[in-house]
């Protein structure tokens, strides 16, 4: 039975649609390829979180867990996961800010190989949301070890996520 072995909530303030799951001492300004899925991406020291609003705040959960947790698709848009091959001791949740007082750490036993799931909703309320009353962007990150796998495209209903599935898809 799979066991959450820690959670850590908050918000971030990003740019460029993008927040990202890194080690902090291999941080590196990759650019991102969302064809595959569309809302996650693996870069160079981490993997990468599309987001729909372009500067602004979103709420992000990172939870930790012991093996695959439940899949819990039906309150979200967008549900992806995909294989981390994580060569440090540290994994944190970083926006725009680069300042260590916004980041979100997940707690992992060291290196090796991982399954991050982003789960995300509220995608397609528009670029910058400065109008009362538009609902806050929020994700959810699930981690655990997990031998390499394809990636897993679970849900896809945002307009976000399709318009940046396209060139791969075809569509």
């Amino acid at each position: 039975m799979s066991e959450l072995l820690r959670r850590e909530q908050g918000e971030l303030f990003i740019e460029s649609n993008v927040f990202t799951v890194l080690d902090p001492d291999v941080m590196d300004d990759v650019p991102a390829d969302f064809d595959e899925t569309g809302i996650l991406t693996t870069v160079t020291g981490g993997a990468a979180v599309l987001c729909g609003t372009h500067i602004g705040t979103v709420s992000v959960t990172a939870e930790s867990w012991s093996t695959a947790p439940p899949l819990e698709a039906e309150s979200w848009q967008d549900v992806a996961e995909m294989t981390l091959i994580w060569p440090g001791h540290r994994m944190e949740v970083w926006g725009a800010g680069y300042t260590p007082d916004e980041e979100l750490p997940i707690s992992i036993p060291g290196p090796g190989s991982y399954r991050i799931r982003v789960c995300g909703r509220h995608r397609d309320d528009g670029e910058d949301r400065h109008t009362p009353g538009t609902p806050q962007e929020e994700y959810l990150l699930q981690i655990w070890p997990s031998p390499a796998a394809e990636a897993i495209l679970h849900k896809a209903t945002s307009s976000i996520g399709a318009r940046w599935r396209t060139p791969h898809t075809g569509t």
